[in-house]
């Protein structure tokens, strides 16, 4: 046999250059918000972006020019011209910093493509310090060749005398041509407000200066920080150390309500549900700055604020070393989940579009954050779910604060139909009133009122202040239908959930009793089946077996027996708190005894005059919740105590997990509040209500209650002897 080997190699063709920058970057904001943070690489203390003769893709120039360190031509071959090159991920690793004391933003060389989306030609104008300066033109239509490999494209760098960086400056200038679009102006504003948000505009960075050149708008040349944060009705400042804990002040300064601010210190862990599953997060510490506003509009308006300027800077953005990471806090990018939550509970909730939330983060201490190679965010790894769960914990924590200052006005209140209505026809009134020619005019006292008059006063031009005031009043009931829109759907989503478990619940039951009755009807047949197969031992054996299957089954689904009467009357009556501990440990055993769950039962049984269904129901909606929070808590040892207290008439059900924060108590019973990742916010709802109907009472125990170990959540179900007198009186 005849074994050859060749040498080979990878050989990328010209057209990798276009697929990367048409690819890798989305647009041109992206784009030149790369070649910005290039600069910043560079030690650049100035930056100047030019967007010129924007009538046409022909004549449209963009210009990115610096101050930084430039390149000599080693680095132009070595670097620029070497896609992937990791010497700024080198650097960073080994906390390399440059001359200003900059870690690099960069890591995968290949954001220097972006001047590929931008543009079919380019010319690199660069000088370092100390060497001339070097030239290099680009025609990127050369690289869409098929055929052409990369490395048969010659490109020619010419050094000369310094034409552009003379004397001793020293940067890197990028001069882009033939636009692969037009310049709109929805881009240009674009371009504007992603420059405008570039830096934190709370801790702007040291010697770091970009500046927006656009003779065609030059309303939109000013990117300077804006002052809007001074102006937050709520203001909460956090600091997240590297094991979770948060130090915190907030501050409330609405104009309807009295001035209040509080700080202290947090640990997040309940606060994040099951995310984290007590451990200490890989993500490292970070700041979180929250600037939340009520956005009506006499409290905006009372506050310097009006709604356009709110919309163009609202959203949660997340910044390291002080630069802004897209997409987050874009329009539309609900990364934290704001916008979905607060739709499932409009009242209790935070939007994206009434805060403007500053997330800020160090490379130096948050290696593990890394750019996706499009530039569309970070890589999803769990150092960045469990930043983004520590936020949303620190989100939960302000609106713990936000809830108590509200003005009563801006709570959520249930409305109806006829509130809908009512608006709609207002709204209409309203709008037929703006469109009339003859607006009402102020009369002034004396003054002749005749038909001539009258007739002449109506040709006149409209009252402007009273128009005005109808502009406002219309805006107004906007704003009102749509809170009334809003409210009205979130109810009948809500109902729509209901309705949904009530029919799981119903096709339940009817799915447990015709199972039974159909269960019993086949061991009947089996019965007869065996007496007709005497003498034919193998088949009476597979009866046996077929029997004994059938027993197995009905057994199973003897444990679902008491919800079995939910659908019907279900008698008061006595009721052993002892068989309702049994059998919501049994509903549960399979998750006990795969989390390897050590659960305890302790005290007497004793006797309730209640509905047994009832009983179980919310026992083992307790127990269900504490098997699922035992595994979560982080002591290692998974432990459900189920404490029976005949002299008080009182069952506990305690867990080892993280416990009940107590920013949440008092949502603890709300309906669809939940920590859990994709709970419904049901349970305790449903059972809190269960026990009200039945005389009793389920809420946390409180310390003189609760044992010393477990040391998580702990519930009480009190049974109320006045209650079941008179449950039993109308319930028998």
């Amino acid at each position: 046999m005849v074994v050859r080997t060749h040498a080979v190699a990878f050989r990328p063709r010209a057209r990798l250059v276009s697929v990367l920058g048409e690819h890798l970057i989305s647009d041109q904001a992206v784009g030149l918000v790369e070649l910005v943070k290039n600069s910043y690489d560079a030690d650049a203390t100035e930056v100047t972006v030019e967007l010129l003769n924007l009538a046409g893709p022909a004549s449209t120039l963009v210009v990115v020019e610096d101050n930084g360190s430039g390149m000599t031509l080693d680095d132009l071959v070595g670097k620029w011209l070497s896609p992937a090159v990791d010497h700024k991920e080198r650097g960073k690793s080994s906390n390399e910093r440059t001359a200003l004391g900059r870690l690099p933003i960069g890591e995968k060389g290949v954001g220097r493509f972006a001047v590929h989306h931008l543009g079919r030609r380019l010319r690199l104008i660069t000088r370092a310090a100390g060497h001339d300066e070097i030239c290099l033109d680009i025609d990127w239509d050369r690289f869409d060749a098929s055929e052409t490999f990369l490395d048969g494209l010659d490109l020619t760098a010419v050094e000369r005398s310094p034409e552009v960086f003379v004397g001793k400056s020293t940067g890197t200038r990028l001069e882009i041509t033939s636009s692969r679009g037009s310049w709109s102006e929805k881009l240009v504003r674009k371009v504007h407000r992603t420059l405008k948000r570039l830096q934190n505009p709370v801790r702007e960075v040291e010697n770091f200066r970009v500046r927006m050149v656009c003779p065609d708008y030059p309303e939109l040349q000013d990117i300077d920080p804006t002052d809007i944060l001074n102006r937050a009705h709520y203001e909460f400042r956090a600091l997240v150390d590297a094991e979770g804990s948060c130090d915190y002040e907030y501050r409330c300064r609405h104009p309807g309500v009295t001035p209040r601010a509080s700080s202290g210190t947090e640990s997040l862990s309940a606060l994040a549900g099951d995310e984290l599953a007590g451990r200490t997060p890989e993500s490292g510490p970070f700041w979180v700055n929250l600037y939340v506003w009520d956005r009506s509009s006499n409290f905006l308006q009372t506050s310097g604020v009006s709604r356009r300027e709110l919309d163009a800077h609202c959203g949660v953005s997340l910044f390291r070393d002080d630069l802004r990471v897209l997409p987050y806090g874009e329009p539309g990018d609900d990364w934290l989940f704001l916008d979905q939550e607060r739709i499932q509970a409009p009242a209790e909730r935070i939007g994206n579009n009434q805060v403007i939330g500053l997330v800020i983060v160090e490379q130096e201490t948050n290696l593990q954050l890394r750019d996706k190679t499009n530039r569309e965010g970070l890589i999803e790894n769990q150092a960045f779910q469990d930043l983004r769960t520590l936020v949303r914990s620190v989100v939960r924590l302000f609106t713990s604060h936000w809830r108590r200052d509200r003005p009563t006005g801006t709570k959520q209140r249930s409305v109806t139909a006829t509130d809908g209505v009512r608006t709609a026809r207002a709204l209409a009134s309203a709008i037929r009133q703006t469109a009339r020619d003859d607006v009402p005019v102020r009369w002034s006292p004396g003054q002749d009122r005749s038909p001539e008059t009258r007739e002449t006063v109506g040709r006149q031009k409209p009252d402007e202040e009273g128009v005005l005031t109808q502009r406002q009043a219309l805006s107004k009931l906007v704003n009102e239908l749509d809170g009334v829109s809003s409210s009205l759907q979130e109810q009948e989503r809500r109902r729509d959930i209901m309705r949904q478990l009530a029919a799981t619940g119903l096709a339940a039951e009817r799915v447990v009793h015709e199972f039974g009755r159909q269960v019993a009807a086949a061991m009947e047949h089996v019965q007869q089946l065996e007496s007709l197969a005497r003498g034919d031992d193998r088949t009476r054996d597979v009866l046996r077996a077929v029997a004994v299957s059938l027993r197995t089954l009905r057994n199973e689904f003897r444990v679902l027996a008491p919800y079995e009467s939910a659908g019907r009357a279900d008698r008061v009556r006595s009721t052993s708190i002892a068989d309702a501990v049994r059998l919501a440990l049994l509903l549960n055993q399979h998750t006990l005894e795969s989390q390897g769950i050590d659960v305890s039962v302790e005290g007497d049984d004793f006797q309730v005059r209640s509905r047994p269904a009832a009983v179980v129901q919310i026992l083992d909606n307790l127990v269900h919740n504490a098997s699922y929070w035992a595994t979560v808590g982080g002591t290692g040892d998974q432990q459900i105590l189920v404490t029976m207290r005949p002299e008080s008439h009182q069952v506990l059900v305690v867990d080892s997990g993280p416990g009940i924060h107590p920013e949440v108590v008092d949502e603890l019973f709300r309906p669809f509040t939940t920590l859990k990742v994709e709970g419904t916010g049901l349970g305790l709802f449903v059972s809190a209500e269960l026990a009200r109907s039945l005389g009793s009472t389920l809420r946390l125990a409180d310390e003189a209650e609760r044992p010393d170990e477990p040391g998580g959540a702990a519930f009480v179900l009190e049974f109320s002897r006045e209650a079941q007198n008179k449950k039993e009186h109308h319930g028998e």
